[in-house]
């Protein structure tokens, strides 16, 4: 589980040095900054799943915002 938890990042480090390079000699800047903290997270999250963490969902912070709204339009 450990090569696999390695390898997945060792390759997701190395494709997101290589896009993030084309991008930047394409002077994307603001692209390549969006596309390596996309890429960060996704890393991050890959390689929880792959150690098979409980990753919580990301369910629980919409509901925070959205379920008082619910609730006042209910009560009009």
């Amino acid at each position: 589980m450990i090569f696999q938890v390695v390898g997945y990042s060792l390759i997701t480090c190395v494709w997101s040095f290589v896009r993030i390079q084309s991008l930047l000699s394409k002077h994307k800047n603001k692209e390549a900054a969006v596309y390596g903290g996309l890429m960060g997270v996704s890393s991050v999250i890959g390689s929880l799943l792959i150690a098979r963490v409980d990753v919580p969902s990301a369910v629980v912070p919409f509901k925070l915002i959205f379920e008082p709204i619910g609730k006042i339009l209910l009560m009009q």
